[in-house]
């Protein structure tokens, strides 16, 4: 077999394993609110079977949000001073919603 060939056939082997390795349909954000001239940052992340909303900032007092949407509709707003977690193991997670605060703006991801 020559060089060509050989090459070939490793970039076709590493393809196919990239691909297999590659993770579930995922969506994540950052959100961003200024309280005090300070930023606070929220990392969202949306799975078919995780969401959750992550305060990595002090600045503001807010708590992190996250619902998710199934079949059945919109699932109830959870909250966490610091991470609000939603998550099952049958994947049927379609979109998720995640704010920064009660009455903050809300932001929308899909797996």
């Amino acid at each position: 077999m020559g060089i060509r060939a050989r090459l070939g056939a490793v970039v076709a082997a590493v393809g196919t394993v990239m691909l297999a390795a590659a993770p579930a349909s995922a969506g994540a954000d950052t959100i961003e609110r200024t309280c005090d001239g300070r930023v606070t940052r929220y990392d969202a992340y949306s799975s078919r079977t995780l969401a959750y909303t992550q305060k990595t900032g002090t600045s503001c007092d807010g708590h992190a949000w996250v619902r998710v949407k199934t079949s059945g509709g919109w699932t109830n707003w959870v909250h966490n001073e610091k991470k609000a977690t939603i998550k099952n193991s049958t994947g049927n997670y379609k979109a998720s919603e995640h704010k920064g605060c009660a009455d903050c703006k809300v932001y929308i991801l899909y797996p």
